[in-house]
């Protein structure tokens, strides 16, 4: 296929099939983006192209693997500055800051403590910080830590933000994350990381008002109807164990199996728990009622 792309000099003609075929979790692809982000004024260039509707996925891509390798003193820094060059939207800043944020936390960078708590010079940097300090602190499931940190937030708020913000209490069982998350919903429209945030909060909630009805809903939108993503079926999986529909909790699971990319292996134990504990807890309500468990003679 001929693409006709203006690309700066600094840009390798062989840096084309990197932009234009992103594949950030290909192992093979993020060795052939490092050798290239090594190369002299590479950076420069993908800055300049960064704006081109059909390069600035593969940019921004590749600007996930230019800060994940960078040293501590400068990761923050590094995040900031590609989403302010590339005039990111929120919902760019969420999918880019929740992608390096998870890299981080399997790399065993502590995240938290290097986002600095200072001002920020501009907003978009102030945000990027916002949303990588709270990444952070979800992924280690210190709520009441985002909780706080999201009080002292005195704005811009953005969309993701406030997610992040009802994570922290849906996740402390907070009754008033209902409503933030309501209100969320109505302005995030099917943003995939927003609802992944809001799922993530249900999912630890214990005793809130429809908090299974509240999770089915979110897995029926449209990003989740295809059933293609694996955590997003860990989650229905967890929810249907709880309302005893132990088949469909199983059957999600196995999906779930099938789709997690090699080399997860923290993902890949959660999935064999639950899967573990759906087993468990459908053998003992079978026992409760009087029935023979599966897979005992009889059964």
């Amino acid at each position: 296929m001929t693409v006709d792309v203006r690309v700066p000099p600094t840009v390798p003609a062989h840096a084309l099939a990197l932009v234009l075929q992103p594949r950030a979790a290909c192992s093979a692809w993020r060795e052939d983006a490092r050798r290239l982000l090594r190369a002299p004024g590479v950076r420069i260039g993908l800055e300049e192209v960064v704006h081109g509707v059909d390069l600035r996925p593969g940019v921004l891509a590749l600007a996930q693997v230019d800060v994940a390798d960078v040293p501590d003193r400068v990761f923050v820094a590094r995040a900031e500055h590609w989403m302010r060059v590339a005039r990111a939207t929120w919902q760019e800043s969420a999918a880019f800051c929740a992608d390096v944020a998870w890299q981080a936390r399997r790399d065993g960078r502590r995240l938290a403590e290097e986002v600095p708590r200072d001002g920020a010079d501009d907003v978009s940097s102030a945000r990027t910080r916002l949303h990588l300090r709270g990444l952070a602190l979800r992924y280690d499931f210190r709520r009441a830590a985002l909780e706080d940190a999201m009080r002292s937030h005195h704005g811009p708020w953005d969309v993701f933000s406030r997610a992040l913000f009802a994570f922290a209490l849906l996740g402390q069982s907070k009754a008033p994350g209902l409503q933030m998350m309501d209100e969320v919903l109505a302005d995030a429209g099917d943003d995939v990381k927003v609802l992944h945030t809001l799922l993530h909060g249900l999912w630890l909630g214990d005793g809130l008002p429809r908090r299974h009805q509240h999770m089915l809903e979110i897995l029926a939108r449209p990003p989740f109807r295809g059933r293609t993503d694996a955590v997003a079926l860990f989650r229905e999986a967890a929810v249907l164990r709880e309302t005893r529909r132990f088949g469909e909790a199983l059957a999600a699971v196995d999906r779930a199996m099938e789709l997690l990319p090699s080399g997860d292996p923290g993902v890949h134990d959660d999935l064999v728990r639950e899967r573990a504990l759906t087993l468990l807890v459908r053998d003992a309500y079978e026992m409760a009622r009087g029935a023979t468990p599966h897979g005992q003679p009889g059964g």
